[in-house]
């Protein structure tokens, strides 16, 4: 089963790096950005996602802000649009990933940017729940929220330093390779 999962993995990686998937998955990144500021101008504040970590009292003032209105046009974009965006930044990064790590690992590379996906797209049913069942919210509902919030965001940031760590790595093998 492991070995399984690895190799569709693997066979995942070569349709990343191809230049069409690499060009079409920033498009979409990109188009998913101009629709979150769109949004953002129609909410009138923040997306729920983008709250380092949140409370009762930040959810209060964040659903109040937004209006009924609000709400229901955030809920739509969290349902649709931000459930695409993983999809569309995990192919781009995942695609720059198995670029940046050919020759220093081959198996398996694109895990990290499975479990950031993963992690965004729990946290993006959690906002859409509390989206639609607002002003009836459990702490620990918010709690959970928060905590994957928080969660996404490290996962990311470790995501993007283990990028940035393997480009520098590769520079500076192909700056040695050069003045030998």
């Amino acid at each position: 089963m492991q070995s399984s999962f690895i190799t569709h993995f693997d066979a995942l990686n070569a349709v990343l790096t191809r230049r069409i998937s690499l060009v079409s998955s920033l498009l979409a990144v990109v188009l998913c950005l101009l629709g979150f500021q769109w949004l953002k101008t129609q909410i009138g504040g923040l997306m729920l996602d983008e709250l380092q970590g949140y409370d009762r009292e930040d959810i209060q003032n964040q659903m109040l802000l937004y209006g009924a209105a609000g709400r229901a046009l955030h809920w739509r974009f969290t349902l649709l649009l931000d459930m695409v965006f993983p999809l569309a930044y995990g192919a781009f990064f995942g695609g720059l990933l198995v670029l940046a790590a050919r020759g220093i690992f081959d198996r398996a590379i694109l895990l990290p940017v499975a479990a950031v996906m993963v992690l965004d797209i729990c946290e993006n049913i959690q906002i859409a729940l509390m989206l639609a069942q607002f002003p009836d919210l459990g702490d620990r509902q918010i709690a959970l929220a928060s905590a994957t919030t928080m969660g996404k965001f490290w996962a990311i940031r470790f995501f993007l330093w283990w990028l940035s760590g393997l480009v520098l790595w590769k520079l500076f093998k192909a700056a040695r390779a050069r003045n030998r």
